[in-house]
């Protein structure tokens, strides 16, 4: 409440605050509005690979995000990720995250800090198969586990027995393209249960920079780029397991379709 010049005393009943809030406390729930989308989980089947960015505006983002950093280490994160993850763990309130491809540590540090500050008894594990580049800052903490390894021998990366103990709600973020049929296969049979969430990142067929184009197709001669060849190895698995997931709109077309670097990448296991 305020006085103007005039003498007049204002307050913000003459707006639509309070609606607007009355309306947030009745259709959102743990931070998610539960009406955003007529139909919020569909088939994988169901998605194409469009966006509603268009081109130019991908590589002026991608320029960015090569400088984005947290707590002064280098992320790499563009600027979706930076406000979906935080809503998406807020609304899971998973009780384990591992994030395969670890890089500076940075990430992990990120999820872990923002857990903690929602309150969210979490532990984050993070594996790369060099952990050299891992900050000293994310070291050293109890809620963050670092693993060395190679996710082509996921099996002993990860065991069964030690996935079956892991406590849920689980999100399993795929940052490594590595092995992707068979790590998300091993997932699958021993840790990703009903309401487990699987974030496949950079499926954008865009990537500028070091990361695509990557190869020729030998019979046609055409230049593959990097989220092509990933699109490709995903579809082997959702191929044999296409119906145990459906991809969520919420997070996917927050922005506008697919608008995000993980286009049909934030995936719920369950209807």
């Amino acid at each position: 409440m305020n006085e103007t010049n005039s003498g007049h005393v204002h307050d913000d009943t003459h707006t639509d605050y309070h609606a607007a809030k009355a309306m947030a406390e009745a259709r959102m729930q743990r931070g998610v509005w539960q009406d955003r989308f007529a139909e919020r989980f569909v088939p994988f089947a169901s998605r194409t690979m469009d966006c509603g960015l268009s081109r130019q505006s991908v590589d002026a983002i991608a320029e960015g995000k090569n400088y984005v950093s947290y707590r002064g280490i280098g992320m790499a994160k563009d600027p979706f990720d930076m406000v979906l993850y935080p809503i998406l763990l807020h609304e899971v309130a998973p009780a384990t995250v591992i994030e395969l491809g670890a890089y500076t540590g940075a990430s992990a540090l990120w999820m872990a800090d923002t857990l903690a500050t929602m309150e969210i008894k979490s532990r984050v594990i993070s594996v790369d198969i060099d952990l050299s580049l891992v900050d000293e800052k994310a070291k050293g903490r109890s809620d963050i586990e670092f693993r060395e390894g190679d996710c082509n021998a996921i099996e002993e990366l990860f065991p069964p027995e030690m996935l079956h103990q892991l406590p849920h709600p689980l999100v399993l973020i795929d940052d490594a393209h590595v092995n992707i049929a068979g790590v998300y296969r091993h997932f699958h049979e021993h840790a990703l249960r009903e309401g487990d969430y699987l974030v496949i990142e950079d499926t954008i067929p865009w990537m500028p920079g070091a990361f695509g184009p990557i190869n020729e197709d030998a019979g046609t001669g055409q230049v593959t780029e990097w989220g092509d060849w990933k699109w490709r190895e995903i579809l082997k698995f959702f191929r044999e397991h296409g119906d145990d997931y459906r991809v969520d709109r919420y997070y996917t077309d927050f922005f506008g379709l697919n608008a995000t670097w993980n286009w049909n990448g934030f995936v719920r296991r369950g209807g």
